[in-house]
């Protein structure tokens, strides 16, 4: 049986993912002016996750607080959201919920330049191992010492 906060987190990301549609108009509804580019504009820094979905990073548990049947159910729902905001985020075979967890948490803070109708892909796990700021929850870095990107490239 999972935590009430558990519950509560999935209840919450459900009814984030089911506002998207309002708050991705509300993020590309641009000032109709002429010869104006969003895209191309050197001033526009995209938007942070936690401003586009609405909710901010406290809400989610550090990963150390779930079980392994928890950090599944929340990725699921989790990565659910990320894509009806026309974000993809993309992993190695190799990484587990929790390590997905850790990095869907982690992006909360970046920033993001969604695409209207289109999925933007997101490399979330790219780093060298010696930097992998989740390495000491990779199981595949432990067992073998390299991490999924380094083995990638071998």
């Amino acid at each position: 049986m999972m935590k009430r906060y558990i519950e509560q987190l999935i209840e919450d990301l459900q009814e984030i993912r089911s506002k998207s549609t309002q708050n991705l108009s509300l993020f590309f509804k641009v000032p109709e002016m002429q010869d104006y580019d969003l895209y191309n504009d050197e001033e526009h820094e995209g938007i942070k996750v936690t401003d586009l979905i609405g909710m901010e990073k406290f809400f989610f548990p550090n990963v150390d607080y779930l079980t392994d049947a928890e950090a599944e159910v929340i990725v699921v729902e989790f990565e659910n959201v990320f894509n009806a905001y026309g974000l993809n985020p993309i992993f190695e075979d190799c990484v587990t919920a929790r390590i997905k967890y850790g990095h869907l948490r982690h992006a909360l803070n970046h920033q993001v330049f969604p695409v209207e109708n289109q999925m933007v892909d997101i490399e979330m796990c790219d780093y060298l191992p010696q930097y992998c700021p989740m390495h000491e929850l990779c199981s595949n870095y432990n067992a073998q010492n390299v991490c999924c990107e380094l083995r990638r490239r071998a």
